[in-house]
């Protein structure tokens, strides 16, 4: 008898942080064990080699999600730098937009049996590939059912149009979502008709923010499937549509997710190609600094950044509402973000700006505007030390000979932020960074002026205000540098 492979994670993508379950079946009362192997895609050496004994019920359960988060690591710590001019001595990053860099790992399963510590046949491999992302889940959500929400359905009639069934939201905690209604923009008319029914994603931003987004953009199909170029397959590029002070739309850019941009894994705007590996995940810089100088215009007062999808290969039998600029369509798959740029009070503070890694394993950003103080903790090892030197013609005493001398010390900058006055949405956004283990700040002013420094968060707790509950409220948060300044010996 065969072993079943009955249990596994959720596809297309599970959380690495929270159970991943593998239960087979189809052991023989002969046979002793399940045997389980962990291979990373395109590798031939196992990353885990696994053993169980049956339960009650003649299966065996395998949570692997200490081995899968050994495969995944926070995003490299400059992502949120994306296309910003670098400070002298750093590298320069070009380009607008980055595949996954070890957020997701993909793996396959082989199993059999064993007994007596030998193989009862040879290992069979599963053709289905797993993906996770570095990410968590609740303890309860087995399988990970609300990877859903990431991930844009769609069907296509028999013309090659796209239907969109479901409007996917991005990587990201923010939760401050209005619909397109609720704009007072010309939003519903721009292209003949374009529209975000998922909702657009609101944030807050300054002129000097460096903001990212990320995307899972392999679509899921209710019919199909569709090769490449008839039709939908991914993000195909990103619309950035600037508003003025009236509520006219008076720039439109494309950001091609290509290749030479960083993305892909399309060659070439409109080709159409299906996102596989490191392509299922898409970043692109969405903050006002990351964008080239010159793009954003002196009168703009907010942005959309509009995930765009491929126009089929028959664009003319579609409807005329799906059309946009050629080849792209006017209504996106994924929801919309809105960057409202604030201005700054004259006598306001420096600005600290937060980035961190979020519970589905990419990047969120605020910024804190009011006050923020520095101090310095330094820890001093002393000896006493003799007055006179002995090694000497002889005996001198020097008022200037130090006793107490300092032969090492440890020095720590302890930093206090405050926020401005917040909605409700704001702060359930700051509620993720203070469960992330991996913080990064970028200071306005100082030596470390506009460099993303990691740090480690002090503050032990959060307690969540609401307008409700608290009318106008802010947010205090002590931090510290993840590393020590160095310092000489005395």
């Amino acid at each position: 008898m065969a072993v079943n492979i009955e249990q596994t994670p959720y596809r297309p993508f599970d959380m690495a942080y929270g159970a991943n379950t593998i239960t087979l079946n189809g052991i023989t009362p002969s046979q002793q064990k399940y045997a389980l192997q962990i291979f990373i895609v395109g590798q031939t050496t196992p990353i885990a080699d696994i053993r169980q004994s049956p339960n009650r019920y003649a299966r065996a359960i395998f949570d692997i999600q200490n081995i899968l988060q050994t495969q995944v690591q926070p995003t490299i710590n400059n992502v949120d730098g994306l296309h910003y001019v670098a400070p002298p001595g750093f590298a320069q990053q070009n380009t607008r937009m980055q595949i996954a860099n070890g957020e997701l790992v993909q793996y396959q399963i082989a199993v059999t049996t064993e007994t007596n510590g030998q193989l009862d046949s040879a290992f069979v491999t599963s053709p289905t590939i797993y993906t996770t992302l570095g990410g968590a889940k609740e303890y309860w959500q087995v399988p990970f059912d609300e990877g859903a929400e990431f991930i844009p359905i769609v069907d296509a009639d028999v013309n090659g149009c796209t239907d969109i069934n479901y409007w996917a939201r991005p990587l990201s905690d923010n939760t401050w979502t209005i619909s397109d209604q609720d704009t007072r923009d010309d939003f519903l008319t721009y292209d003949g008709g374009f529209s975000s029914p998922g909702g657009i994603d609101v944030h807050n931003v300054y002129a000097d923010d460096q903001c990212t987004k990320s995307f899972w953009q392999t679509i899921s199909r209710v019919a199909g499937p569709y090769p490449a170029n008839q039709a939908v397959q991914g993000i195909e590029a990103f619309w950035v549509l600037q508003v003025n002070a009236a509520g006219n739309i008076f720039n439109v850019s494309t950001l091609a997710n290509t290749q030479s941009s960083g993305g892909g894994p399309n060659i070439t705007l409109g080709q159409g190609l299906i996102p596989t590996g490191n392509f299922n995940t898409i970043t692109v810089a969405t903050g006002p600094a990351n964008f080239p100088v010159g793009v954003l215009s002196a009168s703009c007062t907010h942005y959309y950044i509009v995930p765009v999808l491929y126009t089929p290969l028959s664009p003319t039998n579609c409807i005329t509402s799906e059309q946009g600029q050629a080849p792209l369509m006017s209504e996106s798959a994924w929801r919309t973000q809105r960057y409202n740029i604030l201005e700054k009070p004259c006598n306001d503070y420096p600005h600290v700006q937060f980035a961190w890694m979020n519970s589905e394993g990419f990047r969120d950003q605020f910024t804190f505007t009011k006050r923020n103080e520095k101090k310095i903790n330094t820890k001093r090892n002393n000896f006493l030390k003799e007055a006179a030197d002995y090694n000497d013609t002889r005996y001198i005493v020097d008022k200037q000979s130090r006793g107490f001398t300092t032969y090492s010390q440890t020095i720590k900058e302890d930093w206090t932020a405050t926020s401005g006055y917040m909605n409700d949405e704001e702060a359930k956004l700051l509620e993720s960074m203070f469960k992330s283990p991996s913080v990064n700040v970028r200071f306005s002013t100082g030596e470390y002026a506009n460099e993303w420094i990691p740090i480690n968060l002090i503050s032990s707790s959060y307690t969540e205000k609401t307008y409700r509950k608290d009318r106008l409220f802010q947010y205090t948060v002590n931090y510290k540098l993840a590393n020590n300044i160095k310092s000489q010996r005395g």
